[in-house]
């Protein structure tokens, strides 16, 4: 199976201080990959680095049959590459000058130069799937947060792209608006749609993702079948990690 994306050997510094020491990841169609660990282990780092939202001081990334060289990266290389991509932000990142529907919209008419009757129909049909078509009209300011991460995901779908990255998208969220964005993100998983995922929701991790992926220090400490990886961790931190976790998931 071809590889949708393969990321090889990525460092990422900050102040002198390594945050990504020496990352790598296949990711292949249809993959959903859940990221965990500690706070300050470096997934989102590393997510954004995927995305070139940070450049990389070191190693590679292939995408769509193409291979980039990060550090030496440029704003076009970018651009390139997030053709390919679609980002969920923790903080949803709306325009809250802006409807629902122009925030769905927005990259298809702009970055895409598509019209604006052909970028309205993708952006209702995209918004139906999450559950938000009847506030288009509406304003970001209107929304609650999970509401509002709708909408961001409803708008990352819109560019029907090749792999789709979540940012802790529930971490922002009131407890009661969780389940929704949760459940939006499983009937995507459904579709067969090839996300990675940065999460604290174990659950979601345990029975949403194909794999899972233990991160500390800026390392990959453990990965595997994510069923296999919750009820026989090979690794002590691992255990330990899921152990203290474990009224989530359990």
């Amino acid at each position: 199976m071809m590889a949708v994306l393969k990321a090889e050997h990525i460092k990422k510094s900050f102040g002198g201080q390594e945050i990504i020491k020496d990352v790598s990841l296949e990711v292949n169609k249809g993959d959903v990959i859940s990221l965990i660990g500690p706070s300050g282990s470096g997934k989102t780092t590393f997510l954004r680095c995927l995305n070139f939202l940070e450049k990389a001081d070191g190693g590679k990334l292939t995408i769509s049959g193409k291979t980039y060289d990060l550090a030496k990266s440029t704003d076009k290389d970018g651009a390139e590459v997030r053709k390919f991509t679609g980002f969920v932000f923790q903080n949803y990142n709306l325009y809250s000058n802006q409807t629902v529907l122009h925030n769905v919209t927005l990259g298809l008419t702009v970055a895409r130069k598509m019209s604006k009757e052909a970028a309205d129909h993708i952006g209702m049909s995209m918004l139906k799937k999450v559950g938000m078509a009847d506030r288009a009209g509406d304003y970001p300011t209107a929304l609650s947060g999970g509401e509002k991460q709708r909408v961001a995901i409803a708008r990352a779908l819109a560019s029907n792209p090749e792999i789709i990255y979540f940012d802790e998208p529930t971490s922002a969220l009131d407890p009661e608006r969780i389940d929704e964005v949760l459940q939006v993100m499983k009937n995507i998983a459904e579709e067969g749609r090839t996300m990675i995922v940065v999460t604290h929701e174990m659950a979601f991790a345990r029975d949403v993702s194909t794999r899972t992926i233990f991160m500390e220090n800026g390392l990959i400490v453990e990965e595997g079948e994510s069923k296999e990886f919750f009820a026989h961790p090979e690794n002590e931190r691992t255990a330990e990690f899921l152990r203290l976790r474990k009224d989530e998931w359990l």
